[in-house]
C-alpha cells in the first residue's frame, strides 16, 4: 500500500549512498560440523559468490574488509573460562570425557578439531561488524557468519551455537556505555541472545520466532519478559507453523517499528536468520526471500533513523535460499536495485534463475483461521505485557 511504500523509499532520504561492509574471509565457509550435519558453512562460499556475480562488491560505498579473530578474554566475557578450555582443549585434540555437561559431542554439536578456531573467527567477524559500525567507519556492517550462534549459553553449546557471537559484542557496546536494540528473524527462538541480556535494560532484544510449542529451543514465549531491571526489555513474538509473508508481516509491522522507537537505541543490532523459507528443511514458517528481503529493508528503514547497524546471519539449511536472501539484503543495505534474474555467470549452485520466489500456495481456509488466532492471541499477550512499560 501506499503507506508502507513511503516508508520504504525513506531509507534514500537518510543514506543514499550509506557505507557498507561485507564482514568475510573464506575460512568460514571452509569447514564441516559433520558429514550429515544441517548446518552447512558453505552456504557462505555460494552466497559471496552470488553477490560477487551481481556486482554488490565492486559497489564504491560497499567495502569487503576481513574479519578478526576473537580472543580468548573476549569469549569469556560472555562464557564460562572452564567451558571456553575445554573447547579448546577439544580443538587441539584432546579427549575430554565430561565435554557432555558442556553440550559438546551431540548430533547438534558435535566435536571436531578446529572447532575453537573457527569459531572463534566467528565471533571476530560479529566483533569486526560492530566496531567498524561504532567506529564511525561504516554505517552498516554484515557479518553473515555471525548469528547462528544465538543459541550458546554461557557454559553450554546448544543448537548449532558454541560461542554466542551476538551477546559478546552486544556486551562490548553496553560496556562502552551503548544502548543496544537486537532484532532476531530467525525461525528459532534466540534463547541464548535472551539469556545473556535478561536482566538488562541497555539491550531490548526482540525475537519473531516460530513458537516454541512446536520448534526448537522449546522456549520464547511471550510471558519471557525479563527480570529485575531487565523486566519488559525481552520481547518475544511466537508465531504459528505455516505463516506466509502477509500475516508475518502485519505482526511485524504492529510490534517491532514501535518498541524500537520507544527503545531509542544508539545502535541496532539484527540476526537475519533465513531459516523461515517456505523450502527450509527444519522449520515450519513459509516466507520467501521477497518477504525475507522487505524486513530487511524495513530494518533499514528504523537503522537510518538511529544511524549505526549491525547485521549477521543465522538459520538457513535452503542453499538457494540462504544465498539469494543475504545477497538480497546486502543489496539492501548498500541502497542497490538488484535485477530480477540471478547473473548468467553465477554457477555455484544450479537451478537459480531468479532473486524472487513463486510464492508457496497459500494455506487452507481452515489453517489460516488456526494460523490468524494463534498470531493474534500473541500479539494481544504482547499488548497486555510489553507496549505498557514503553507508553505504547
Amino acid at each position: 500500500d501506499t503507506t508502507r511504500k513511503a516508508e520504504l523509499s525513506s531509507v534514500t532520504q537518510y543514506w543514499t549512498h550509506p557505507k557498507t561492509a561485507l564482514v568475510y574471509a573464506d575460512a568460514l565457509s571452509q569447514y564441516q560440523l559433520s558429514p550429515e550435519h544441517p548446518l552447512r558453512p558453505i552456504r557462505l562460499r555460494h552466497m559471496h559468490e552470488l553477490m560477487r556475480a551481481s556486482g554488490l562488491l565492486d559497489l564504491g560505498n560497499v567495502a569487503s574488509p576481513a574479519p578478526r579473530v576473537a580472543t580468548k578474554q573476549e569469549i569469556e566475557t560472555s562464557h564460562d573460562p572452564d567451558y571456553v578450555s575445554i573447547v579448546e582443549a577439544i580443538s587441539n585434540g584432546a579427549i575430554a570425557p565430561g565435554m557432555g555437561e558442556f553440550g559438546l559431542g551431540t548430533s547438534d554439536n558435535p566435536v571436531r578439531p578446529g572447532i575453537y578456531e573457527t569459531t572463534a573467527l566467528c565471533v571476530g567477524s560479529t566483533l569486526s561488524a560492530s566496531e567498524l559500525v561504532t567506529s564511525g567507519k561504516a554505517d552498516v556492517a554484515f557479518a553473515p557468519a555471525g548469528g547462528v550462534h544465538h543459541h550458546a549459553m554461557p557454559r553450554s553449546a546448544a543448537g548449532f551455537g558454541i560461542f554466542n557471537d551476538a551477546v559478546i559484542a552486544m556486551k562490548a557496546m553496553v560496556a562502552a556505555g551503548l544502548r543496544v536494540a537486537y532484532i532476531d528473524i530467525d525461525c528459532h527462538h534466540g534463547d541464548g541472545v535472551q539469556m545473556g541480556h535478561y536482566d538488562s535494560d541497555q539491550v531490548l532484544t526482540i525475537s519473531i520466532h516460530e513458537s516454541g510449542q512446536w520448534l526448537f529451543p522449546g522456549t520464547g514465549y511471550v510471558q519471557e519478559i525479563g527480570s529485575g531491571d531487565g523486566k519488559g526489555y525481552s520481547v518475544n513474538v511466537p508465531l504459528a507453523p505455516y505463516t506466509q509473508d502477509d500475516e508475518w508481516h502485519a505482526t511485524f509491522d504492529e510490534v517491532i517499528p514501535p518498541l524500537v522507537r520507544a527503545f531509542k537505541p544508539d545502535v541496532l543490532f539484527t540476526q537475519l536468520g533465513i531459516d523461515t523459507h517456505f523450502q527450509d528443511p527444519l522449520t515450519h514458517l513459509s516466507l520467501t526471500t521477497q518477504g525475507f528481503n522487505l524486513a530487511v529493508k524495513k530494518l533499514g528503514v528504523l537503522a537510518t533513523e538511529i544511524g549505526k547497524w549491525v547485521a549477521v546471519g543465522g538459520g538457513g539449511y535452503d542453499l538457494s535460499a540462504v544465498a539469494r536472501s543475504w545477497t538480497l539484503a546486502l543489496a539492501s543495505m548498500a541502497n542497490f536495485n538488484l535485477p530480477e534474474d540471478v547473473p548468467m555467470s553465477f554457477t555455484s549452485l544450479s537451478n537459480l534463475t531468479t532473486f524472487a520466489d513463486i510464492p508457496p500456495a497459500p494455506a487452507e481456509q481452515q489453517y489460516l483461521s488456526e494460523i490468524q488466532t494463534h498470531n493474534t492471541q500473541t500479539l494481544n499477550e504482547i499488548r497486555s505485557l510489553i507496549f505498557p512499560k514503553f507508553g505504547i
